[in-house]
């Protein structure tokens, strides 16, 4: 956990040196241009000839610094395998300084010095290098320092030859505590001997491998794993290699970084849009609900959220009061909805509340739940605490998200899955998450929810 952290305080020294750099850049190319070299003959500038830094320059500095640091991201620069890599570094930093330079000399208003480009150019290229070789440095003589201490699962040829690997490079400072065929006990040797990271070289069942991610979770360890060890939730595995063997390393998702407060950010917005357009709707479905038959328009149901937090559901009752009553006078019914929680033909269902199910419009009053935090636009299943017991030791995996009003159950099939694939689904949501896949399942969701396919 220390070194972790130790790396994270060399990627934040990393990004700051980098923010700086980036943006004195071209002010120190600007003043070497006009006040240095302009003293040499053959790139004499008269001094009433000289272009104000202001505004023309200063623009180009904010358009050229946006474009940079878009690029490093692009690039995986901050990746901490590549933090002290220099190729994305310079490749990203060229074709920056020359999309920028390109696209400036379309600008008839100002004429801007060809000589200011390149130096830009030279001059950040100088500095970000310098900057990832004292870091470097310093990296050695501190992290170097750390023993990292291992664990490794799978007693065969690899495991050998990865050891035998550590022990004749010992300045890489990989100390092997323990091999071990099984993890019944890896929690108390990670415990007791401050393990740093675990290499897995043998076969994993999926639960297996979801035991090692939620003990990264916790303690903060690293876990490697060869190529053969695989989970269906394997998007989230960078590959490196030693000594010739590839190697994978599991990540768990970004739900809980920083990106997760944009998905909150997203929800409150969407949801706030949602509420906006779907308010003449509101009051309809709630007309058609009070002339159909007796009851609350809303009907609430107590549901597991976030971290095992409960909270009540929303939806438009799509029921007949008193509809646990009715179910009993159907005892092969009642034991299906037992096993399943779903029947495809459901006595206590109204006729409008037949339609509402069938286009999803009963769960339009669960933007209510977004806007006070309980759910998300989407998510896994929302569930009841009876429910949650079929997810098994899975269970706390799930709750990590919040649940949402659409996902990939939505998409996939909705009421027509089983609880495996539901289940499995959820799963694969949460370690793969990312903006990217919500914006999917949310254009996905909207073709699934006209057609009406799989809900009842």
């Amino acid at each position: 956990m220390e070194k972790e952290r130790r790396e994270a305080l060399f990627l934040l020294i990393l990004i700051i040196f980098d923010l700086i750099t980036l943006s004195f850049s071209l002010p120190l190319a600007y003043f070497i241009r006009f006040n240095l070299l302009s003293k040499i003959p053959y790139f004499y500038v008269e001094r009433n000839e000289i272009p104000q830094f202001f505004p023309y320059y200063f623009t180009l500095n904010l358009i050229l610094f946006a474009a940079w640091v878009l690029l490093l991201i692009m690039y995986k620069v901050y990746r901490s395998k590549n933090l002290l890599s220099f190729q994305q570094v310079f490749s990203a930093i060229t074709i920056g300084t020359f999309l920028v330079s390109s696209l400036s000399f379309f600008y008839r208003d100002f004429s801007y010095s060809r000589l200011v480009f390149i130096l830009t150019w030279g001059v950040e290229i100088i500095l970000t290098f310098f900057t990832r070789i004292i870091l470097f440095l310093l990296k050695v003589s501190t992290i170097g320092k750390v023993s990292n201490k291992v664990i490794i699962v799978g007693i065969n040829e690899i495991s050998e030859v990865i050891k035998s690997f550590w022990e004749q490079k010992s300045y890489l400072n990989y100390n092997v505590i323990d091999m071990i065929e099984d993890i019944d006990n890896i929690e108390e040797l990670v415990s007791q001997n401050d393990i740093n990271e675990i290499l897995v070289t043998k076969r994993l069942s999926d639960r297996e491998v979801l035991r090692l991610i939620s003990l990264k979770r916790k303690k903060g360890v690293y876990i490697k794993m060869v190529p053969e060890s695989y989970l269906f939730f394997s998007k989230r595995i960078s590959f490196d290699e030693i000594s010739g063997i590839p190697i994978m390393e599991l990540e768990i998702s970004n739900l809980e970084g920083f990106q997760s407060y944009i998905k909150e950010i997203v929800d409150i917005v969407l949801g706030t849009i949602g509420l906006i357009v779907f308010s003449p709707l509101f009051i309809i479905i709630a007309i058609l609900i009070k002339l159909d038959s007796e009851g609350p328009i809303f009907y609430k149901h107590l549901r597991v959220g976030r971290y095992g937090k409960p909270f009540y559901l929303w939806k438009f009752r799509t029921m007949y009061k008193d509809a646990d009553k009715i179910l009993d006078k159907y005892p092969e019914l009642k034991k299906e909805f037992e096993k399943e929680f779903k029947l495809k033909k459901d006595p206590r269902i109204t006729r409008i509340g037949k339609f509402l199910r069938k286009f999803s419009l009963d769960e339009i009053p669960q933007i209510f739940n977004i806007l006070k935090g309980e759910m998300s636009i989407v998510g896994p299943r929302p569930v009841t605490f009876k429910e949650l017991e079929k997810y098994g030791e899975f269970k706390d995996e799930v709750l990590r998200a919040k649940p949402g009003l659409t996902g990939l159950w939505q998409v996939s099939g909705r009421s027509n899955l089983d609880y495996a694939r539901r289940i499995s689904l959820d799963l694969y949501y949460i370690q793969n998450w990312s903006l990217l896949l919500d914006i999917k399942i949310i254009l996905k969701t909207i073709p699934a929810v006209l057609l009406g396919k799989g809900a009842y």
